[in-house]
């Protein structure tokens, strides 16, 4: 997850596809499953962890 998906500590779904275009018959497999596949993205891959504890402002 970029930090531009995240807007005052809450995650913007419109920045994650399958939220963006979310549909009832929709199960939390395939959220996930989505979830996954851009977390694993290249770009994605080289950020940085933030330290334990901390968190976005």
């Amino acid at each position: 997850m970029t930090l531009s998906m995240i807007i005052g500590g809450m995650v913007d779904a419109q920045s994650i596809p399958v939220l963006a275009k979310w549909q009832n018959s929709y199960s939390i497999k395939v959220v996930l499953q989505e979830q996954r596949c851009l977390m694993m993205s290249k770009e994605n891959m080289k950020l940085l962890q933030l330290p334990e504890g901390q968190t976005y402002n």
